[in-house]
Order: C-alpha cells, then sequence, then structure tokens
C-alpha cells in the first residue's frame, strides 16, 4: 500500500473515530499475575518464515500461557510438518481495498479476549495493526514507526538491533514467553 493512501486511511478512521491514539501506561511488575492469553501475529512472506518457525518452537512450549497465532495463508503454506491447533489463517479476502480487515475477519479473531497480542510485522502493517487494536487487549505490542502510536501501546524499536531476530527476542523477553 503506498504512502499516500496509507495516510489517507488512517485519517479518515481518525476523523471518524474509529482510531483514538493510546496514551495509557503501561507497567509490568515481577509480582503481577502475568499474561494468560497472547495472540501472536505473525509477518507475511517467505523471508520470514523461519523467524516465524523459530518463534513458533521456542515460545509454543510454554504451557502457562494460552497461546494463539494468526499468519497469512502463503506463511501457513511455507511450513513443513504439522502445526497447534491454535494457528489461525487469513486470506487475502479478509483484507479490504483499504487495507483494512474485513469485519467477519475482525469478529473471528477478536471473538476471544486476549491480555496481549503482538503484531511481528517489522515493517507497518496496516491489516494487523488495525486488527491488533481492535482487539481491546491491555497490551498491544508492533514494532515503532511512523503510524504504531495510533495502534499500539507497547512499541519495540527495531534501530538498536542489528537483526529482526534481536527484537523478537525482545518481544520473548517482554511478554515472559
Amino acid at each position: 500500500m503506498n504512502r499516500f493512501k496509507l495516510r489517507c486511511v488512517i485519517l479518515w478512521l481518525r476523523l471518524i473515530r474509529k482510531l483514538r491514539p493510546t496514551k495509557e501506561l503501561m507497567a509490568f511488575r515481577k509480582n503481577g499475575s502475568g499474561i494468560k492469553t497472547a495472540l501472536i501475529i505473525f509477518p507475511e512472506g517467505q523471508e520470514n518464515s523461519r523467524i516465524a518457525r523459530y518463534f513458533l518452537k521456542s515460545v509454543y512450549a510454554n504451557k502457562e500461557m494460552d497461546l494463539h497465532f494468526l499468519m497469512d495463508i502463503h506463511l501457513y503454506h511455507s511450513f513443513m510438518g504439522t502445526l497447534p491447533t491454535s494457528v489461525h489463517i487469513y486470506t487475502d479476502e479478509d483484507i479490504s481495498w483499504f487495507g483494512l480487515p474485513q469485519p467477519e475477519f475482525v469478529r473471528r479473531v477478536c471473538s476471544r479476549k486476549y491480555h496481549a497480542v503482538v503484531d511481528m510485522h517489522p515493517s507497518f502493517n496496516l491489516a494487523t495493526a488495525y486488527l491488533t487494536y481492535l482487539s481491546k487487549a491491555p497490551i498491544r505490542v508492533g514494532f515503532s514507526g511512523e503510524f504504531s502510536p495510533h495502534f499500539f501501546n507497547v512499541e519495540i524499536d527495531k534501530k538498536g538491533s542489528q537483526f529482526i531476530e534481536k527484537s523478537y527476542l525482545s518481544i520473548q523477553k517482554l511478554l515472559n514467553l
């Protein structure tokens, strides 16, 4: 999606009050109750399949948390072997011409309440960022960028790390996975 169209869609969402920048403060404490349910949205593209596979294997063993995963159908087909039943897929039909998730897709994903939703797209993806926002999860994590303050209340700075894997490790630490 080109930047002009992206800016117009975000402006339109703000004008009709479907998107409001988050101003809430987050505090993470050792003695807190922790995150019990989380949705991890994997980035699209074949080039991300290796990282997504590694991340999926490393966090799925966590039995203390109810983890769900969302991925593009193309990424899903790049996996060999079996995947956990908590992996959900989406297709191009789930995304509108404006780059927004279709209402039925939103209902399907957001029917469950999550303590945390993590959008792992290293570059901004309007559909998954808006889906993260619509989840109303108390913790909405995404990578920092020009548009991210509108959608996420926890931003991971990817500029400081040389490899995207280090940013993913930061997410694992943050969520105690």
